[in-house]
């Protein structure tokens, strides 16, 4: 029912209720008995405390109001219960309320105060003021504080919140930058091939044209549907290239490119260092140029992160079933293992575990030793996803 009052929670429930125990106390343990009038007061003082958080300000009123309407018959300004009651209202109104509206509950509150020492010939001392507005005013300035610290606490929150949807937007986008350039790569890779068969069947079809031409009308159609397969792939390509980029159907680089690569660092600066353990397997074309990259963008970010005068060390390892790499160095682990802030991140490694994880291998990445350390197993036969 919409007339209804909301439920408050539980504990400002438990709050009343205790205010409600204190003037029962009162009522039975006082010199004077409260009568039914004087504890209907008490009632209209303490039950509207259970609002206090959904209701800050009117909370205030509807006090200030009872404890003001049931003064003459029920001497409530000078009840334990009552004084407990204006002061969890005014931390309350602080601590829940807008400021506006937390300013103006103090305000209510000084005034009754203040009319309320002007009416009473007893008091009004510099004593009463002092303890008065020690009391009220310590508890409004600690809502007010409580209320500050959790709003700035939410901000950052908010802002945390708002970085890691940033950062996952940012992780997304780097995964789909590096399955495109990975799919470049591979359609240069398919279409060198396309082009070496297509080339080769045309050579076997002029032999075979006059001695089985049958044959060689069935070799036609190969080389027809290669070189139509070939355009395809052009048009595919030109989807995924950028505007600046060239098409190109030269071979990829693979395994065997690797000293070349290693010159290439040592002329940065960057020593290098590799070992081969096994007999060395053909690699199908995909699963080479996976292999390659990821030993390429290892020590790019070695070169990138640990510096000039670092060293590394490249292990590769062929098992029979897979080759195995390992990228070591010597440079900071939080720089070389970063590709951005944290170990085990970044942009470089999103793409190093893309490449592995489409032939069915495995990538490790973190923190060893001094420096940083890139692992990866690429079955021969990885069909990929």
């Amino acid at each position: 029912m919409r007339w209804l009052p909301p439920r408050p929670p539980w504990t400002d429930v438990a709050v009343a209720a205790l205010l409600g125990v204190t003037a029962v106390l009162e009522a039975t343990t006082g010199d004077i008995p409260l009568t039914a009038v004087e504890m209907l007061a008490a009632g209209a003082a303490v039950v509207p405390v259970a609002w206090r958080r959904v209701w800050p300000l009117g909370v205030v009123a509807a006090d200030l109001v009872a404890v003001a309407a049931f003064s003459p018959v029920a001497h409530n300004f000078e009840s334990g219960y009552a004084f407990f009651a204006m002061i969890v209202v005014s931390y309350s109104v602080a601590a829940n309320a807008k400021l506006r509206d937390a300013v103006l509950g103090a305000a209510m509150v000084a005034a009754f105060v203040l009319v309320g020492f002007a009416i009473d010939p007893g008091r009004g001392g510099a004593g009463d003021y002092l303890f008065t507005g020690v009391l009220f005013g310590g508890a409004w300035t600690l809502g007010y504080l409580i209320r500050r610290r959790g709003l700035e606490a939410r901000v950052l929150k908010d802002k945390a919140a708002e970085l890691e949807r940033r950062r996952a937007e940012d992780a997304q986008r780097a995964v789909l930058a590096e399955r495109t350039r990975i799919a470049r790569e591979l359609h240069d890779v398919v279409a060198h091939s396309l082009s070496v068969m297509v080339v080769q069947t045309g050579v076997v079809r002029r032999r075979l044209r006059h001695d089985r031409p049958d044959d060689s009308e069935l070799l036609d159609e190969v080389e027809q549907t290669g070189r139509g397969a070939i355009g395809e792939l052009r048009r595919l390509l030109g989807i995924l290239r950028a505007d600046d980029e060239e098409l190109s159907l030269a071979p990829q680089p693979g395994l065997d490119r690797l000293p070349s690569l290693l010159d290439q660092m040592r002329e940065t600066g960057l020593a290098v260092g590799m070992t081969v353990e096994g007999e060395p397997s053909a690699l199908p074309p995909g699963v080479d140029l996976a292999a390659y990259r990821i030993v390429q963008e290892a020590l790019t970010n070695t070169l990138r992160h640990a510096g000039r005068g670092a060293r590394a060390e490249i292990a590769l390892r062929w098992t029979g079933e897979a080759v195995e790499l390992e990228v070591r160095d010597d440079g900071p682990a939080a720089g070389a293992g970063g590709n951005g802030a944290t170990p085990g991140t970044g942009h470089g490694l999103i793409g190093m575990r893309e490449r592995a994880a489409l032939y069915d291998g495995t990538l490790e990445a973190g923190p060893y030793r001094r420096g940083f350390r890139v692992r990866a197993a690429l079955p021969f036969g990885g069909g990929g996803r």
